[in-house]
């Protein structure tokens, strides 16, 4: 299906009709905290939204995800809409410009914990129905809004979204910008444990201090080869944090573990960096010091009480030839009336584990890549209702997205 004029203004006119409820949800999520495991109470607010607004079904599944559903007139591809509705900790509440859970609108603007990453984008994507409802529009395929939680957390609500769900296709709602995204690098935690032997500090030499060897070794990093990918660029490794097993500062320490954040390209796998990274730190060993390498898992809960162990978190590219970017990138140009930037985000997203359970991801969605984790999380109204008119046409036009039937 393509945009007619026609069509155009029918959003338009719905878009217009509902965009101040849509915005006073993304106030309403944005006040309502929902740290990684502790979603229950936003689930049941985008719950309780999905069925004022009439969607066909609303469900919440083992994992505490919320799903609605829109049904399709039939014979489309099937499309999903994911946003988490989890988001990081706020920090110290006083160095924010505005409360962080205070859904603040100033000059045009919502400020606050999640805003960008991403309880706006959630909005938009939630509307996207009673927008496609008033429009008198209905896809042919099946479409999905999906709130899914513990993403913060390596993903563990989309992971298991993707054991009962397979659309066809996903519409991720990390920020954006408004623009297109394809692909991201993924994320391994990896750490590095030197272990010596602690003694007096007045005696250094009795003991064998660790110290030396993980200065060598950062060294050493400094100067590592890097993995390339001809779209996402290289692969990068930062020097996160340092714990020892000591709190006296007149005692050497036994153990020193580094924390190393590693940002890898898709064909780069956990295995072969955790060797990589094992020989450099055997390399930089000093005497009577060992080395110990490894990937870290993390543990999650969800607050149904789901449990588990994730891994580390998966980058993809969809080539810019597939017919998702094509048609997505056709649509947005034609309701936006310009054509729309497609490119790839800096951080990681769950649309690694979309990918690997065969279904094709893009991303769309409001906001700055640079206000997410930040004191000035912050989306703009306007973006939201453009987001809000992007995601409908999306919906409608997608379900034809296949090689032959592009909008």
């Amino acid at each position: 299906m393509g945009l007619s004029e026609e069509i155009r203004r029918k959003l338009a006119s719905a878009v217009a009709e509902h965009a101040d409820a849509m915005v006073d949800f993304a106030q309403r999520a944005v006040r309502t905290r929902s740290l990684p495991g502790e979603e229950e109470a936003m689930a049941r607010l985008l719950r309780a939204e999905m069925e004022r607004l009439g969607y066909d079904d609303v469900w919440v599944d083992r994992a505490g995800n919320v799903v609605g559903l829109l049904r399709g007139t039939g014979g489309g591809k099937s499309v999903q809409f994911n946003s988490h509705i989890d988001h990081v900790h706020e920090g110290d509440p006083t160095l924010w410009p505005y409360p962080p859970y205070a859904g603040v609108i100033e000059d045009g603007v919502l400020y606050g914990r999640g805003a960008s990453d991403v309880k706006g984008a959630l909005a938009a994507q939630v509307y996207l129905v009673p927008v496609l409802r008033a429009a008198g529009l209905r896809p042919r395929g099946d479409v999905y809004v999906a709130g899914v939680v513990l993403e913060e957390l390596g993903g563990f609500g989309t992971a298991t979204l993707c054991q009962g769900l397979r659309t066809d296709y996903a519409v991720l709602g990390e920020a954006t910008n408004l623009e297109l995204r394809r692909g991201h690098r993924g994320r391994i935690l990896i750490e590095v444990c030197f272990t010596g032997r602690s003694v007096h500090a007045s005696a250094p030499e009795r003991g064998a201090n660790p110290h030396y060897a993980l200065a060598r070794f950062l060294l050493a990093l400094e100067s590592l080869p890097m993995r390339d990918d001809p779209d996402l660029g290289r692969s990068t490794v930062a020097p996160t944090l340092i714990t020892t097993d000591q709190t006296s500062s007149n005692v050497t320490p036994g153990v020193l573990t580094l924390s190393l954040d590693w940002r890898n390209v898709p064909d780069e796998e956990p295995d072969d960096i955790v060797a990589r990274v094992r020989e450099l730190a055997e390399a930089s060993l000093t005497p009577g010091v060992t080395a110990d390498v490894r990937a870290v898992s993390r543990p999650v809960r969800s607050y149904t009480g789901l449990e588990a162990e994730m891994p580390p978190t998966r980058g993809f590219v969809l080539p810019a030839a597939h017919p998702l970017v094509r048609a997505a990138a056709a649509t947005l140009g034609e309701v936006f009336r310009h054509e729309v930037p497609v490119g790839f985000w800096q951080f990681a997203t769950d649309g690694g584990h979309l990918m690997r359970a065969g279904i094709a991801t893009i991303g769309f969605a409001p906001a700055e890549e640079r206000f997410a984790h930040t004191v000035h999380d912050q989306v703009s109204l306007e973006q939201l209702r453009q987001a809000l008119l992007g995601n409908a046409a999306l919906a409608l036009t997608l379900p034809d997205a296949e090689e032959g039937r592009l909008p």
